[in-house]
């Protein structure tokens, strides 16, 4: 697919992208073959495939959740390295703040 230079520029400017002047029509020649080779994959009859979100057939691949005991306050504290005002203290994340 052949195209132009003006399109190219409509194409770099809609999208917000700046390329060197010089190397223009190797982009374009590049840009115009890959285009081409969308054009042939609407050649393919995909008349009985039916259109897919995931590459994989599975539906639901997570676990199903289950109740279990949950820990109590003071054994969550107990196995904390440093506790402040009833709450486990971490080292800072961010140094700036």
């Amino acid at each position: 697919m052949k195209i132009s230079k003006e399109e190219f520029e409509k194409i770099a400017n809609l999208s917000a992208l700046k390329f060197d002047i010089d190397n223009n029509d190797k982009l374009i020649d590049d840009l115009g073959r890959i285009l081409s080779r969308f054009q042939s994959l609407q050649k393919i009859d995909t008349t009985n495939v039916s259109p897919t979100a995931h590459v994989t057939n599975l539906v639901n691949s997570l676990r199903e959740d289950k109740d279990s005991q949950i820990l109590n306050k003071k054994d969550v504290l107990s196995n904390a390295k440093e506790i402040n005002m009833q709450q486990v203290k971490i080292p800072r994340v961010f140094d700036n703040e």
